[in-house]
């Protein structure tokens, strides 16, 4: 989970887990980088982006894939769009929740919260694609104290599919009562990354 504070907080960004960041479904440990065994799944179905939102968080994406460091040879594949992914995304991101949805399934799942305005859609993905500064591939580790998880997950090698959902929200703001409105992201992925005991790739 990735929260975004409004300006007249002391901090700018703060990075919120309330419950496993960046996790595969069913994670219950809060270390981002270690998750559930891989279980098998039916293979996800591409669909076209439908607005200009999906084609956004799929750019954006795969602009970070493309720019992974240290360079994952061979390249990752770009990812495709998944309506089931999204249809997940959609459902959680309107219980205003924020935090991860339990009935995902075999979906892995990031999550963003900020105030209204504060971010646009790629700033959603970068804001989880900057956690590589503080991720070390060849010990599959976080730096102490950081989380890395969503990073991992958005270049994990095994995930094709990518479905993401926006929705605003008018209920337990994560920000306090002060700003009772908040935006919420949801992007479900498939096959699931943050698998325990492997490298993204």
């Amino acid at each position: 989970m990735r929260l975004h504070l409004p300006r007249s907080l002391p901090l700018t960004c703060f990075l919120g887990c309330l419950a496993a960041c960046g996790a595969s479904a069913k994670e219950k440990r809060p270390e981002a980088t270690v998750t559930q065994k891989a279980r098998p799944a039916p293979a996800p179905r591409s669909s076209p982006p439908p607005n200009a939102f999906a084609r956004d968080m799929l750019d954006t994406h795969n602009q970070s894939r493309a720019a992974a460091r240290p360079t994952p040879k061979p390249a990752l594949p770009a990812l495709q769009w998944s309506a089931e992914a999204t249809k997940k995304a959609e459902s959680w991101a309107k219980q205003c929740t924020f935090e991860h949805n339990p009935n995902r399934g075999n979906f892995g799942e990031n999550l963003a919260a900020a105030t209204p305005g504060a971010w646009k859609t790629p700033e959603v993905v970068k804001s989880w694609n900057d956690e590589a500064a503080d991720y070390d591939l060849g010990q599959n580790t976080c730096a102490k104290g950081k989380m890395c998880g969503h990073y991992t997950q958005v270049v994990w090698r095994n995930t094709t599919h990518v479905g993401c959902a926006k929705h605003t929200c008018t209920k337990n703001s994560p920000f306090g009562k002060d700003f009772p409105t908040w935006d919420f992201w949801v992007c479900n992925y498939a096959p699931p990354g943050n698998v325990v005991g492997q490298k993204p790739y």
